[in-house]
């Protein structure tokens, strides 16, 4: 997730490759320049009471779904597949959504130091692929360290809100969660729900919903 300081000519490299990707990506994209970095989106869209983010937003039907709930709300949307955020801009703007914008990221080659600090009201992990094969769990991003940096990124009182259909995943996270001293976990320690009032239902929660799948949700608040 972090680069060490001596892999900047690594860096760089995926730098541009991100910078090439985010201009293919269409007229909703955030920019990927180094420069522009860490983003202070509360100064960048600062007509907005509110902002959110997800990461793993896929086609983008939950974004566009919490955006037309909440119009005050700038919502961040954070995918790692190209085609899908081309096809979420499209699906956007046949909609008439204005309040989303794309970052075109893998979080397991950048995400600390992408944000400023405290500039999430709510923060949204969906259903991160969870490599279920035990030699596959390397792959997994959510650490004690990337739970750090959602911490730093999120306002004080800011939510932040895990989804699994992956039993073990959802105890592994919870284990990175709780052992963050500045959240807490709004339904008790080492609590999930299976549901969230009101929270409208991605295609992969559906999909997982109608095999039968149990749904695990974590919701932590920022002390």
């Amino acid at each position: 997730m972090k680069l060490e300081a001596g892999s900047l000519a690594l860096q760089a490299k995926l730098s541009a490759i991100l910078a090439k990707k985010a201009k293919r990506a269409g007229e909703f994209a955030l920019p990927f320049e180094r420069d522009h970095f860490p983003l202070n989106v509360r100064h960048a869209f600062a007509g907005f009471d509110r902002f959110a983010l997800e990461i793993g937003c896929g086609w983008g039907e939950f974004t566009r779904a919490l955006a037309v709930q909440a119009p005050e709300t700038m919502h961040i949307a954070v995918e790692k597949k190209l085609a899908r955020v081309i096809t979420s801009g499209k699906d956007q703007k046949r909609a008439g959504i204005a309040n989303i914008r794309y970052l075109v990221l893998d979080v397991a080659w950048f995400f600390a130091g992408v944000f400023d600090t405290s500039q999430f009201d709510s923060i949204t992990i969906n259903f991160p692929d969870p490599w279920p094969k035990a030699r596959h769990h390397k792959h997994r991003f959510i650490s004690s360290d990337f739970v750090g940096e959602l911490v730093r990124i999120a306002a004080e009182r800011g939510r932040i809100t895990f989804a699994t259909d992956n039993y073990a995943y959802s105890r592994e996270a919870m284990q990175a969660f709780e052992g963050e001293p500045r959240l807490k976990n709004i339904h008790g320690a080492y609590l999930a729900v299976s549901d969230i009032a009101g929270r409208p239902r991605s295609f992969f929660e559906t999909l997982h919903r109608n095999e039968g799948a149990l749904i695990y949700f974590l919701e932590y608040e920022k002390l």
